[in-house]
């Protein structure tokens, strides 16, 4: 048996050495410079290229190296196997803090006063009032985002796939539900699994039913926005602001319209990073859970995809 690791155009240094402390140097392949393909059973997977598991033909379990399956799922010849993800405490916590930062930065006006810096003026005014927030998904990181946010003394609510039941935040399901938390949201924050449902959930629609005064902010998948619907509602002030940190091509094209957008705060996908200690601990776990025929931890919902 031997473990694959498939994680392509980024460096892998780091996290060799530190699976290597684990797993057995002699059963650690790299693609695409695999000896015996007969002999992957496990494969850690992250944006792999479309196709390039099915030459596995033993393979036994995958498991992504992030919370997120959709680039996954998403290849049409994914073999039929579980697919397990990483759930970490500090992943949520970060995620939740990055979004109560940016909130914070718009109701306190930083990007207009970043702006009269730089035209040497002094122009005070109060921070902005609105208080409501709007999540879009309550899995593990929406819940901890919802609690950090209720904390801070916001008024939150939340939408899902299926009603959670959750102290304090008011939780909605539905079409009815999705269009009651957009129209009262001062904040909407996209933290949705990427689905066939929630492609392009954040179109010209949704902008429509929004205040003019909101913001959008997109933690989850670029694909979750329709880009020219974004740009043409923040143009026409149908809303106020966007904090962008996934896009849909990675990195964000230098011709892309949002670099140039003066009410688009763009961050390189930095809002959660994956621990490396974390994950490979998970990782390694499974690997040798499979070994032992036993159950895997974090296996996704192959109905719902994540």
């Amino acid at each position: 048996m031997t473990f694959l690791v498939n994680i392509p155009n980024r460096p892998l240094d780091k996290l060799i050495t530190r699976l290597k402390q684990d797993i057995p140097e002699n059963e650690i392949e790299i693609w695409p410079d695999v000896k015996d393909p007969d002999k992957v059973e496990f494969a850690l997977v992250w944006k792999h290229q479309h196709g390039s598991l099915k030459a596995f033909k033993n393979l036994k379990a995958i498991s992504s190296f992030g919370a997120g399956v959709d680039s996954i799922i998403s290849d049409p010849d994914l073999p039929k196997v579980p697919i397990c993800r990483i759930v970490d405490p500090d992943l949520a916590v970060n995620m939740a803090q990055y979004v109560l930062t940016m909130i914070q930065h718009h109701k306190l006006r930083l990007p207009q006063f970043n702006q009269q810096q730089s035209e040497n003026l002094w122009k005070p005014k109060s921070p902005r009032k609105g208080n409501k927030v709007g999540v879009l998904g309550l899995g593990q990181l929406g819940r901890k985002t919802a609690e950090v946010l209720l904390n801070a003394g916001f008024d939150v609510s939340g939408w899902s796939r299926t009603l959670k039941d959750i102290d304090n935040v008011d939780c909605y399901t539905g079409d009815s539900g999705f269009k009651t938390l957009v129209t009262n949201s001062d904040y909407l924050v996209c933290l949705l699994p990427l689905t066939d449902k929630t492609h392009n959930i954040l179109n010209a629609d949704v902008f429509s039913m929004m205040p003019n005064h909101a913001v959008l902010i997109n933690v989850a998948r670029g694909e979750h926005v329709v880009d020219d619907d974004l740009i043409v509602a923040l143009d026409n002030q149908v809303i106020d602001f966007a904090y962008l940190d996934v896009f849909r091509q990675e990195p964000l094209p230098a011709e892309h319209p949002f670099w140039s957008s003066t009410q688009i705060q763009i961050t390189p996908h930095v809002s959660a990073v994956t621990n490396v200690e974390t994950a490979v601990t998970q990782i390694v776990e499974n690997y040798y859970l499979q070994q032992q025929i036993k159950p895997l931890k974090n296996v996704i919902d192959p109905s719902a995809n994540y």
